[in-house]
């Protein structure tokens, strides 16, 4: 069924209940479908067709959301476009996924054929029912996976393979229609898309404050009690923790806090449990795959060195290099599918491949070692993986050990060409005052083998962050290549 569907049979049976909430702007289902029908008859205007792909580069506001909807109404494919990439980022993924137009709230691109949309220029009197096919349900979204480099690459999802992702949030984290949720990250990303649109289909209801967001400004947002859940990165969660004053955590009516897209290391989850919710919940994903693993607030105290176990509808694998599934507690290569998961990918030139072959099994990139408990925990991605002297170092072990000491407030570790070694350790920090690095390097001493121990220690006031609030680590190489 076309995910569209979802939202008009809202509107038609609950049409008066609240869906979106934006700068105390409340949105009814009912008008919500108005303005998908709205934007929908737009398209058409302009000679979008089914199958013809839409890029989305908008700012963090309903319109962004809806037309999200539009696009899956009449057929199309959902291209999401950073508003804040260059006019020749945009050029190039418009050539590489062949976008017909682009939806803009802003100056329309060079070169690139776009429409500027505002709920202005959606008419009242609505006349393209009649267009709209709600039970095309083929290809609907590519996923973008990597795009700021100006060779974007993406997996090509399917109404049925959003729908299913969205099933298995349901079914393992619990979301449902009387929730709301707090969408405090992009809209372009694949976080907040999915768990927006989650919400949606499901009938629950969606505020979106728009990021970049101050510490005290999300807890103001999460303070209200109509909010049940909202997703955060591990860097705005640390963010938090300073401000938590009391014994007891800081969002108690939370039904759900999910962090996602980085390590949220052993200290660092015990801390966020006992100082901001206690209804933590690591959620371990891929753009390409959607949900890959969960782990719930009652097993973080025991396995929070892991991501949990496979959410509803997943299976996950271990493999060594002949890809066969390798013991428990053995390091591999982590696969996974089940029918949330992509088959289907296009690369910069355009080109299509499949992983149909390999019995749709796709692999992130990512090692991990599966526990006797069958929770999987992660040891880092296989390009960060630092080969010094010969041994393989993971940097998440290091960071986790560097994570714990006092004087620092953030780490990451990357590896650094090295004519003796082949590379060596660099650890980039954000600390505090008292930051001395004879303790620090003491305190590796105590806790990581010789050969795991930083190099060098470079101090940052803050390191540098993508705007989904993962830390950078290209731009952190890079400047080791500069300097």
């Amino acid at each position: 069924m076309n995910i569209a569907a979802y939202v008009k049979n809202h509107a038609n049976h609950n049409g008066n209940k609240i869906a979106i909430i934006h700068s105390n702007t409340k949105y009814t289902y009912k008008k919500i479908w108005s303005q998908i029908e709205g934007v929908c008859e737009i398209l058409i205007s302009k000679g979008v067709a089914k199958g013809d792909r839409i890029g989305l580069s908008m700012k963090d506001h309903p319109l962004h959301l809806i037309a999200h909807f539009s696009v899956a109404a009449i057929g199309g494919v959902i291209v999401p476009i950073d508003h804040r990439w260059t006019d020749k980022e945009k050029q190039n993924t418009s050539i590489a996924f062949k976008i017909k137009l682009i939806i803009t709230d802003q100056e329309s691109p060079k070169n690139i054929k776009s429409i500027t949309l505002k709920e202005s220029d959606i008419s009242e009197k609505i006349s393209t029912s009649h267009y709209i096919d709600l039970d095309y349900d083929k290809e609907l979204l590519i996923s973008l996976s990597s795009g700021t480099t100006g060779k974007p690459k993406g997996a090509i999802l399917s109404h049925d393979n959003l729908y299913q992702r969205f099933e298995s949030q349901w079914r393992s984290i619990g979301f449902d229609r009387n929730d709301c949720f707090a969408l405090l990250t992009p809209l372009f990303f694949g976080a907040g898309r999915s768990f927006a649109m989650s919400m949606l289909v499901v009938g629950g209801m969606v505020e979106i404050v728009p990021p970049p967001l101050k510490p005290e400004e999300i807890i103001q947002i999460l303070k209200k009690k109509y909010i049940s859940a909202t997703f955060l990165p591990p860097t705005l969660l640390r963010r938090l923790i300073p401000f938590s004053l009391s014994s007891k955590p800081m969002f108690s009516q939370l039904r759900y806090l999910i962090y996602s897209g980085e390590p949220l290391h052993s200290e660092e989850v015990l801390e966020c449990l006992n100082k901001i919710s206690s209804n933590l919940t690591g959620y371990y994903a891929s753009s390409e795959g959607g949900g890959i693993s969960l782990i719930k607030p009652k097993e973080l105290r025991e396995f929070s060195n892991t991501v949990g176990s496979p959410i509803h509808q997943t299976e996950i694998k271990i493999v060594d290099d002949t890809d066969s599934i390798v013991g428990e507690n053995v390091i591999g290569k982590l696969k996974y599918r089940g029918p949330g998961v992509a088959t289907k990918f296009i690369d910069d030139k355009g080109n299509e491949s499949s992983t149909n072959k390999d019995g749709g099994w796709f692999a992130p990139g990512d090692l991990a070692m599966m526990l006797p408990s069958g929770h999987i925990e992660l040891i880092g991605r296989g390009d960060d993986v630092i080969i010094r002297g010969g041994i393989n170092i993971y940097p998440n072990e290091i960071e986790s050990i560097l994570s714990k000491a006092n004087e620092i407030k953030e780490v990451v570790v990357v590896g650094h060409k090295d004519r003796k070694f082949g590379e060596t350790i660099i650890a980039f920090v954000e600390t505090t005052n008292d930051f001395d690095p004879k303790k620090v390097l003491d305190y590796c001493k105590e806790h990581l083998a010789p050969y795991k121990i930083p190099e060098k220690f470079i101090k940052m006031d803050s390191l540098p962050k993508k705007e989904s609030g993962k830390i950078d680590k290209k731009q952190l190489r890079q400047s080791l290549i500069s300097s």
